[in-house]
């Protein structure tokens, strides 16, 4: 069983666009992976459904209970925010800080600046090259 942290893009791929994401999160729940977004994601992601596809806002909803999405508290991560300072993208982060505060193995995104950011405990990757693994593992 793997910790899996799935950014902001990841979730709204899944529901609005690309069966990749899908498939991933699909797979990860069956074989009972734990999907972790922290309370940051959660807002974003809530944000952007609200103002691009609030047709899909509802299904993001229910994709949270459905998928078993554990929304992880600001105050667990906070303080390590700090630690990752030296990432390109600042918002970033709080990705980072989240997802080394709950021990997960794998940060699923698909932004570059995130992807290409390396961490000695966990693996980044996109959906694509994280279902590859998951094929080979």
């Amino acid at each position: 069983m793997y910790k899996i942290f799935l950014d902001t893009n990841i979730l709204i791929s899944a529901i609005v666009f690309d069966k990749k994401e899908l498939e991933l999160i699909i797979r990860s729940v069956s074989e009972g992976d734990q999907l972790i977004i922290s309370e940051h994601i959660h807002e974003e992601a809530t944000r952007v459904f609200m103002d691009k596809f609030p047709e899909y806002i509802e299904s993001f909803e229910k994709f949270i209970e459905v998928a078993e999405l554990e929304i992880i508290k600001r105050k667990v991560y906070i303080d390590k925010i700090k630690k990752y300072s030296d990432i390109r993208d600042k918002y970033d982060a709080h990705v980072i800080a989240c997802a080394d505060a709950t021990n997960c193995k794998f940060i699923i995104s698909g932004d570059k600046d995130l992807l290409s950011y390396k961490h000695r405990n966990i693996k980044i990757m996109n959906a694509a090259n994280f279902i590859k693994y998951l094929k080979t593992d």
